[in-house]
């Protein structure tokens, strides 16, 4: 029978930490900041708030897509042919699909805009409160930087 010690300390030179081995049956209740790893879905899950969510997992590994638009003054929807690419020569796309402003980074001229506030998403658009301003051609000051795959992996 092994006993749990709190505030255990790492020998220096230690290569690896153990983290507990769990199934999702068996997973305890929860308390902020516990780890464990989930046997039955391969992945590292850590309790927040009142569920566990995977931290890890290779089968969901993703890579950050950055896609650039440029505002008009006027257009308050981009993403699915709505909107202007960097250029203007053809309407803006996203490389990614989704479908939740948590699962996307936007950024207007360098400014972090804030989901549901400065904007929504539906469908693969995002929808600004107001109108990106339009980009002046030569400092490209405001140019809309949306960075994506940033979905949650799940609980």
């Amino acid at each position: 029978m092994g006993r749990f010690v709190k505030n255990r300390q790492l020998e220096q030179g230690a290569l690896t930490v153990e983290i507990p081995q769990v199934t999702t049956a068996n997973r305890p209740a929860g308390q902020n900041g516990q780890i464990v790893y989930n046997t039955t879905t391969s992945t590292y899950q850590g309790y927040i708030g009142s569920q566990w969510y995977n931290i890890s997992s290779a089968a969901a590994e993703k890579s950050l897509v950055v896609d650039k638009f440029q505002g008009d003054g006027s257009t308050t929807v981009f993403g699915a042919g709505s909107g202007n690419t960097l250029d203007g020569s053809t309407a803006a796309t996203f490389q990614t699909s989704f479908d939740d402003a948590t699962d996307v980074l936007v950024f207007v001229g360098g400014i972090a805009q804030i989901p549901g506030t400065n904007y929504t998403v539906s469908g693969s658009q995002i929808t600004f409160g107001s109108p990106p301003p339009a980009n002046d051609g030569t400092s490209n000051g405001h140019i809309i930087t949306v960075v994506q795959n940033l979905q949650k992996l799940g609980a």
